[in-house]
Parts: structure tokens; sequence; C-alpha cells
């Protein structure tokens, strides 16, 4: 990747919310080859897996699959088929995230590392929940307890952790091939014709497929303390419906590639965010679980978008004329509806407050027992969200799904009600 894609960071010091000056330095690039021609040739693979093993937040997950937040490491070189996954994590959810690291100078990891990585999740799609418990056993040189419990539950720290819900979320996770596989490097190429190819080959599978790039800097030449990291998602395979698999790539450009629907197991693939969270909202909520599946079918004849987020997804509209984004409510897989995040979005615009005020009126209009509370936001920004019954709980989806049109309804007003105001400064 070329080094014009970063911009030369800059560390400040000394600015204060009353002073904006400041010393500043500027930050170097470190150069990670693994020979002796390297700036840092003893900074291998190696260590660069060493690094992502000790902080996983560095990896971007997240922002790949939703889903995929606070990941655990729970194993390095994992044994896979005769081979050797570099990092295995997971979460209290139950997701499953290989990752291969590579110094993406290395040629073999231009030819060989995206095809690697799904070969594990193939052999790895195979697997029970025991013998994933016994490979990283094997891994870590442990003996005794279950290992992925004893990692997750150390990690809870003292908060709730259901064991017997994380070990049936793993062996399902693990039946149906669904995992989160990342590339990650110090410099990483696009590799979107190979990726598409890849996917052609396992219709089988729900992985997800990222390439990440963690450019590192350090601020004296003398060292690398403190290291300072930049992630970046260089390339991310997104599926939707109509069979098509679409890559988006760094620096806003895009490829397409259709699969033939008769090779599929399903007639779309969906995300692994979004199998997730219908699989518990249908298991706890079925009636919640419907409402949602209309309200993200019709989403875009009201002029919403779907943005997913680790709880669910949210139905948003964008107001093109200021690229404002208006979000009319989060559906929570605990089978909820979220609504605190309209309200401060018309109070930093200066737009009329009665407009989103008069929506969560007409939704409590359509659920008796439900009402509207004042919360603070976000500093001196309050809000108000639709709650129900006395115990004060996020409005519930099944109450809300006999008048899911009435709803949509009250969503179509609003949002002329925001053009209207638009149209008219």
């Amino acid at each position: 990747m070329s080094d014009r894609q970063y911009a030369v960071p800059l560390m400040i010091r000394g600015l204060t919310k009353e002073r904006c000056s400041g010393e500043t330095s500027r930050l170097r690039r470190i150069r990670l080859r693994g020979d002796d021609k390297g700036s840092f040739p003893q900074f291998s693979e190696e260590w660069f897996q060493e690094l992502l093993y000790r902080f996983p937040s560095l990896l971007p997950a997240a922002e790949v699959e939703p889903a995929f937040v606070c990941l655990e490491a729970v194993a390095k070189e994992l044994p896979v088929a005769g081979k050797y996954a570099d990092l295995l994590f997971v979460n209290a959810e139950g997701c499953i995230a290989l990752v291969e690291t590579k110094l993406m100078r290395n040629p073999e990891a231009r030819r060989e590392v995206i095809a690697q990585t799904i070969d594990y999740a193939c052999e790895m799609s195979g697997w029970t929940y025991t013998e994933l418990a016994q490979a990283v056993k094997k891994a870590n040189k442990s003996f005794g307890e279950d290992p992925l419990v004893h990692i997750m539950r150390r990690a809870a720290d003292g908060s709730s952790f259901n064991e017997n819900e994380f070990v049936e979320n793993i062996a399902r996770n693990l039946r149906n091939g669904r995992f989160l596989l990342l590339v990650v490097g110090d410099e990483v190429s696009a590799e979107a014709e190979r990726m598409a190819d890849y996917i052609h080959r396992t219709p089988h599978l729900h992985f997800t497929l990222g390439l990440i790039e963690l450019a590192l800097f350090h601020e004296k030449e003398e060292g690398i303390d403190p290291l300072f990291v930049q992630p970046r998602i260089v390339a991310k395979t997104e599926l939707h419906p109509r069979v098509v698999i679409e890559i988006a790539l760094a620096d806003g450009l895009q490829m397409k590639s259709q699969i033939r629907q008769e090779s599929m197991t399903r007639a779309t693939r969906s995300t692994i965010s979004a199998e997730k969270f219908f699989e518990q909202l249908k298991k706890a909520f079925p009636r919640a679980s419907e409402l949602a599946e209309w309200a993200l079918e019709h989403a875009e004849e009201h002029q919403l978008s779907i943005d997913w987020g680790a709880a669910g997804p949210s139905l948003k509209y964008f107001e093109e004329s200021s690229g404002a984004t208006f979000n009319f409510g989060q559906l929570l897989k605990d089978g909820g509806l979220s609504t605190g995040r309209l309200l401060p979005k018309f109070t930093t615009l200066g737009l009329p407050t009665d407009i989103a005020l008069n929506y969560l009126d007409e939704i409590i209009g359509l659920v008796p027992g439900s009402y509207r509370r004042d919360f603070a936001y976000d500093h001196e920004i309050r809000t108000q969200v639709v709650l129900y019954g006395k115990d004060g709980d996020w409005l519930p989806l099944e109450k809300l799904a006999p008048r899911k049109e009435q709803w949509f309804e009250a969503i179509d007003k609003a949002i002329q009600g925001i053009r209207k105001v638009r149209d008219e400064s």
C-alpha cells in the first residue's frame, strides 16, 4: 500500500480547551519485513502475532461485523488439520474469529493467506465444541478444565456470564460454519478478485472476510515506546439480497460478483450479525422476530436504511441536504425498541423538536402502557425515550407488532416534517 493513503500523524503536547497551542512531533512509520533489510528486522510475524494476542482491541472486528464486540484471545498457533491457524478469538456471545497475521512484503502472503484462512474455516466447520476445546488445550499446552470457559469466565471478572449459552452458541457457530476471518498485516493489498473467487467455492459457510492493515508508528528514533497503531479496513465482504457479493475497498472503490442462486444452500446469505440477531430473537420473542423481519424488508420503501450494531439493527433516515442521519429506533436482540437517539439529533441540528416528540407520542398511542421518560444523553443534552410498564423496560416489539403499519406511517410523517423544514430553510 502506498504511504499516500496515510498522512503522517503528528503528536501534539500542551493543548488545553482554553489554549490551542503546543509542541508537535512527527511520528515515524515502522516497517516490519522480518529480514535484515527492514528498519526493525527483529520484529517478525511472530512479534506481530503476539501484539494482536496481547491487545485484541487493536482489531476493528466490530467494524467489520457488529456482533464481534469484546473479543478475547483464546489461542495462538491453533492446530487445524496438520497446520496451525495463527490466532483464535471468541467473545461471550460465542462468536468465533480466526486471524492470520502476515507481513505483506512476504510474497507468500499475497498468494496464499486468504485461501489458507478460508481452508481453516472449512475444516473447523466440521468440529464439535469438544474438538475445539481440545485444540485450544493443545495450542496452550494446558490441561484440566475447559479452556474456553475458563478464559471467558476470567474476562467476565464478576459480571454475568452464561456458560451454557456460551457453549451452545460456539457449537452452533461451528456447525453452521459461521466465522469472522481477518487477514491482518502491516501493509495489505486488496485481493478483491481472489476474495470473490474463494467465496464462490464455499457457499455452505457463513463467514465474513476482512483484510485489515495495522500501520505502526513510533515517536523516537531509538525505540518504539510509545507505539501508535492505526487500524484500517482495506476490504471486507458484504453479502446482500439477490445473492450478490459486494466487496467494499478503501478509497471508495467497489467490485461486485454474482453467484448463481442454485449453488447456494439458501436464497440469500445474510451477515453473521443478522443471523445471530434473528436466532436469539426468534427463540425468545417469535412475534418480535416477525416484526423485525417485516421492518427490515419494508425499510427501503420508507426511505430508511439499516445500520447493524452489536445489539441489533437501527432504522435510519439520511437527509441529503445536511448529511444528517436520524435514528428512528434500534430493534434490540432482547425484544425491545430503543428510541433515545432521535431527539438529540434535532437538538444538535437546531430543528423543531416537536417532530421527534410527536413521533414518540404516536408510538405511545399505538401501545397502551407505554410512556415517555426524560434521560441525560450526552453532557448537557437531554433525550426522551419510550418505555413500557412499571419497571421502565424498553418498548416490547411484540406489543408494537399488531400496529406495525401505523408505526411506519408515524416514521413517514416525521420524515416529511424534516424535509418540509429543510425545504423552507
